[in-house]
């Protein structure tokens, strides 16, 4: 007798949603290399098969979980940069740290992230697809807040603007000391954020008009 639960239909997006939610649990466990797409299906409760219906392989399943989890993270962070502000740039910059800690440090997002430091080398064509979806359009968001710092006589240096990649460093170094180090210290990652604001920001009462 066939029971409720393998008689009731599963929609398609669902057991898609589904499959992703076993992959994600999978590679922040396993890591990516490590991981099958027959553990997926074991971890999903189907068919091999059905995996395969759905992702033709491993990697499209990344991709998707990229696109999925993080993609419209950066597309609220370049919306956000497009919005000229009469807020200080060094203002704006802090909401985006506060956006992205709780959207993507503070979730199972970071461990996308993680993957990518971690084994981005010896899958080339899962580090473009990151680089392409996440990494260079929200530098390019942070690249436009820190050139209107420039023009507002902001920044430290004008150099600063030329080089957004400065801003990635502490979220990647929030992520790889709490992967590596929460167990013996704990990070203040608000109390780096904000070193790191005062090392490249004036303080405001110096700032031009």
């Amino acid at each position: 007798m066939v029971s409720d639960k393998k008689r009731r239909k599963i929609e398609p997006e669902q057991r898609r949603a589904e499959i992703l939610s076993a992959a994600m649990v999978l590679f922040a466990e396993n890591g990516f290399a490590a991981t099958r797409m027959e553990d997926v299906a074991v971890r999903a409760g189907i068919a091999k098969g059905t995996v395969y219906l759905h992702f033709p392989d491993k990697e499209a399943l990344f991709s998707e979980l990229i696109s999925g989890m993080v993609s419209p993270i950066v597309e609220r962070l370049q919306a956000f940069a497009v919005v000229a502000s009469a807020r200080s740039c060094r203002e704006q910059v802090a909401e985006l740290y506060t956006l992205i800690r709780r959207e993507i440090i503070e979730t199972d997002r970071r461990h996308l992230l993680r993957l990518m430091i971690a084994e981005g080398p010896r899958f080339p064509k899962l580090a473009e697809h990151y680089y392409r979806n996440v990494t260079a359009p929200g530098i390019s968001a942070m690249q436009m807040i820190l050139k209107r710092g420039a023009a507002r006589g902001e920044l430290r240096s004008e150099t600063i603007s030329n080089s957004a990649q400065l801003l990635i460093a502490p979220v990647l170094l929030t992520i790889i000391w709490n992967s590596l180090f929460a167990p013996y210290e704990a990070l203040d990652a608000d109390l780096m954020f904000t070193a790191f604001l005062d090392s490249i920001f004036v303080p405001q009462q110096e700032t031009r008009s």
